[in-house]
């Protein structure tokens, strides 16, 4: 396995705060080749010590570990890092794309084989959510945005056969969604989340993950760019669903 499908396979695992480092790291191999430990948590905009906990987590001993098999792949070509830049979302895009790729087809049969579609999401992520249910209708599919305990309890109601979950929000964290996708689990539903933190909450409790890969601008988020990486990933799935089945 190369460095970065070693990295991105280790996201899962991390804290919040190592998968930003690591991610931005993925991005950039070359920052590693050429960049001191001090330097990297610079242009991430974090610690040392952060830095080393993101190599550790991802299975290294350490930033210099993590640096001699970078080099080792560059040196035997088998690592060709692009120059260094940031084309608006594409990269989030991009990556959140190819993590997704492992996971992908398992949504897309749960959604096809389900006869209605139970989706939450909080904040902007409740606007992705819509997006996602206009889509679902034009499929041919019910849908039904969850928004409080009423509407779950409602969702919930026996029979529940043919019933999927899609669950959605950037950080993962302790709120209605991961509510929801515990609802799910207890009446034997199957779930599917999207979001940016694989270690989160919602992130271990769905039964299919698509993770995106919006890097956070050292500036601030202005929650747009998960927005961006979301409604790519409904892309990715709803072009699954709608694909003419194999014989």
């Amino acid at each position: 396995m190369n460095v970065k499908d070693s990295l991105q396979s280790r996201l899962k695992g991390m804290s919040p705060s190592e998968a930003g480092v690591t991610r931005r790291l993925i991005r950039n191999l070359r920052l590693v080749a050429e960049k001191s430990l001090r330097e990297v948590a610079l242009f991430c905009g974090t610690s040392d010590a952060t830095v080393m906990r993101a190599c550790r987590a991802a299975g290294y001993d350490g930033y210099q570990d993590l640096k001699y098999h970078v080099l080792r792949e560059f040196t035997n070509g088998a690592t060709k890092e692009p120059e260094t830049h940031h084309d608006c979302y594409r990269e989030d895009i991009l990556a959140s794309l190819r993590a997704a790729e492992a996971t992908v087809d398992k949504a897309a049969n749960l959604v096809r084989s389900a006869g209605r579609v139970v989706l939450t999401g909080q904040g902007a992520s409740h606007g992705v959510a819509l997006v996602a249910m206009d889509i679902l209708f034009t499929l041919g599919k019910q849908a039904l945005p969850v928004q409080n305990e009423q509407m779950a309890d409602f969702a919930f109601t026996p029979p529940v056969e043919g019933l999927v979950v899609l669950a959605i929000s950037h950080s993962g964290g302790p709120h209605f969604p991961v509510r929801v996708v515990s609802m799910a689990r207890e009446a034997g539903v199957s779930t599917i989340g999207i979001t940016n933190e694989p270690a989160s909450e919602l992130g271990q409790a769905v039964d299919v993950l698509l993770p995106t890969q919006a890097v956070e601008p050292r500036r601030g988020s202005y929650a747009i760019a998960p927005r961006v990486c979301e409604l790519a990933l409904l892309d990715l799935l709803f072009s699954r669903v709608n694909a003419p089945t194999q014989p």
